[in-house]
């Protein structure tokens, strides 16, 4: 059985065909040739009757007067030769051709006979009519070769053949036009699942969809029902349980800060260090795990108009001052870049770049560390115009292949220095997405560092 449902019903469908044409095509050539072979012996027919007509009994004798022009007609034919015979009641031969006298046939009154039979040494059909001779029977035998009953045969043959094969195409291509259509509420359902993202679990639309198809659908929808209901279920936890964690880890955190500002033996320094670096750790695991539940969130909401610029200049606020503080020149190339989105996801998506660059440009170089955060507007190969955020570093940059892993949650490259988690890149993945953006890794200036490109779709 084919994996097909399309293939399978065009091979029944092809395999029946095949079975049946033939006996019909048989039924309809054997019918036709019956037909043209009667129209014939009708004619081959009447042509005995109008002879016998000409039989008639004089006196006791019996005499058969035919004239020349009649005669003549008898035997004109375009492609067949024509022979007739009178016989009388003893068989003796009236007039006509000799060969016709054999076979010795016998009729009753009235009747009348077709049959195949050979003259000199030519297939021919005969005709043989019962002729009341007085109260005897005469016969008339009027016999044709088969030349016409042939070529007919064969024209018969041709035509049949040529109408079952246009028909035969004709009826494959109505066959594959209608499985095709039967297939599209199926294709339409297919389109609808390819072109959605994981998020998109709203109900398939139905249209007209036949009712043989709505028990697969109304299963689907159930199960995106659960998906996102469970999906729902995760994200409240993680945005609860991050929001619950952020109160003590500040805290913490805070307590760290002052324990390091206070009168401390020596020996302690490095372990509240230690402490201190662990809870900024989770801290911001926990703002991220935050962020990514309500990136999840508002995937499906449209947003609103949004300048990238704008986004950047607020980021700025926040981020320079950490930025001198770890010694790392910040620097902002800031345009115009239009696109319609969600405020807070795209800060959180830019602080996520931002954060990741003062990570590894200021913890694993010895130069200083540079950043540039870029907005503006590219035009590609398409022509259209597509806004862009972009953070470049001067650090130790991603391997080629490791750039496609880095952006699984709690992944972090083998080497990595830095302080994170392994969920910024995810997020930001998350957040474009969300957006219906690309994030591309590219090299940093002179192939050094990395250079982290967000592109939106033109329109937004």
């Amino acid at each position: 059985m084919l994996n097909s449902l399309k293939a399978t019903l065009l091979l029944w469908v092809v395999l029946l065909t095949v079975l049946i044409a033939p006996v019909r095509l048989f039924f309809d050539l054997r019918g036709q040739l019956q037909r043209t072979s009667d129209a014939y012996d009708v004619g081959l027919s009447d042509w005995a009757l109008a002879l016998g007509n000409l039989v008639h009994v004089i006196d006791g004798q019996v005499e058969f007067e035919l004239n020349q022009q009649t005669e003549q007609s008898l035997r004109t034919s375009a492609t067949d030769t024509t022979y007739y015979i009178v016989l009388d009641a003893d068989g003796q031969r009236l007039a006509g051709d000799a060969p016709l006298a054999s076979p010795p046939i016998t009729l009753a009154r009235g009747e009348r006979r077709m049959f195949n039979t050979r003259v000199d040494d030519h297939p021919v059909r005969m005709a043989v009519h019962a002729v009341e001779c007085g109260a005897r029977l005469c016969q008339v035998r009027v016999a044709e070769t088969l030349v016409k009953r042939d070529k007919a045969r064969n024209e018969s043959l041709v035509l049949t053949l040529t109408l079952a094969l246009v028909f035969a195409l004709v009826f494959a291509v109505a066959i594959w036009w209608v499985v095709r259509h039967a297939m599209q509420p199926l294709e339409s359902v297919n389109e609808q699942l390819a072109q959605r993202s994981l998020d998109d679990l709203r109900p398939l639309r139905r249209g007209r969809m036949p009712s043989e198809v709505q028990p697969l659908l109304n299963a689907i929808d159930q199960l995106l029902q659960r998906v996102a209901a469970d999906a729902t279920r995760q994200r409240h936890f993680i945005a609860d349980a991050a929001h619950q964690l952020r109160t003590p880890l500040t805290a913490l955190r805070t307590e760290s800060e002052l324990a390091l500002l206070e009168a401390h033996p020596p020996a302690v320094h490095a372990t509240l260090e230690r402490v201190h670096r662990s809870t900024q750790r989770v801290a911001r695991a926990a703002d991220q795990l935050l962020a990514l539940a309500r990136s999840e969130a508002s995937s499906n909401e449209p947003g609103d108009p949004v300048d990238l610029k704008a986004v950047a200049q607020d980021a700025a606020q926040d981020w320079v001052p950490r930025a001198l503080e770890r010694g790392a020149d910040l620097g902002f190339q800031l345009e115009a870049a239009p696109v319609r989105g969600h405020r807070h996801l795209l800060g959180e998506l830019l602080a996520n770049l931002i954060h990741n660059a003062l990570e590894y440009a200021t913890g694993t170089v010895q130069r200083p560390a540079r950043i540039t955060v870029r907005t503006g507007v590219l035009k590609q190969q398409d022509g259209a115009p597509r806004s862009m955020f972009e953070v470049e570093d001067n650090g130790p940059g991603i391997a080629a292949e490791e750039r496609a892993k880095v952006f699984e949650r709690f992944y972090r490259a083998p080497g990595s220095t830095g302080a994170g988690s392994g969920l910024g890149l995810a997020i930001v993945r998350d957040i474009a997405r969300s957006h219906n953006a690309g994030v591309e890794l590219l090299d940093g200036e002179d192939g050094c560092g990395l250079r982290v490109r967000v592109v939106f779709p033109p329109g937004r």
